[in-house]
């Protein structure tokens, strides 16, 4: 089987994660796959934040819990040492698209290198939050208010076990017309 196939086969969200940090060049390389990811009409209107400080990640860990409704302490990274946080630019109409695409882009290179991830919602609501705006300063993105929407985050890392085998796919989900 073609490995690019075989990786996107295989590639499993992962929900606990060893506590050791990945290499930096690892985690570059996940992030700079992520350029190259397609995007409408070449706006590349996005934006990655790399996230390893473990003061704010905690800050960012409790805003997200409390934005999911779980109880206090829970970790929606899931242990996770490295969030990467995509934003993108609401001017660009298909913003929300390129970001995913993005996220999943990233997805499969970290697959690709031995790393596993997990999709991790509410960077929406995040980013209309003062640590939202906070983590935009930090990051040096310079921005009126409200521009910039939160697509995701990826919780990045060594899983802390080995991912189940994907599940059988539903059947009829395929159509073609000829």
């Amino acid at each position: 089987m073609n490995e690019c196939i075989e990786i996107i086969k295989k590639r499993r969200s992962t929900r606990s994660f060893q506590a050791s940090m990945p290499p930096a060049a690892l985690v570059r390389e996940v992030v700079e796959a992520g350029l190259y990811a397609p995007c409408s009409m070449d706006s590349e209107s996005t934006r990655i934040i790399v996230i390893t400080d473990k003061d704010l990640r905690q800050k960012l860990s409790e805003l997200n819990c409390s934005l999911g409704y779980w109880k206090k302490g829970f970790d929606p990274f899931y242990g996770a040492p490295v969030i990467i946080l995509v934003v993108a630019d609401k001017d660009d109409v298909n913003h929300v698209y390129n970001g995913s695409v993005q996220l999943m882009t990233m997805m499969l290179a970290a697959e690709s290198l031995g790393l596993q991830t997990c999709w991790v919602h509410r960077a929406k609501e995040e980013m209309e939050k003062p640590l939202g705006q906070e983590i935009l300063s930090r990051a040096g993105i310079f921005f009126r208010p409200g521009q910039f929407a939160g697509i995701g985050h990826l919780a990045i890392g060594y899983g802390a076990e080995e991912p189940a085998p994907p599940a059988p796919r539903k059947e009829g989900r395929i159509s073609y017309i000829s």
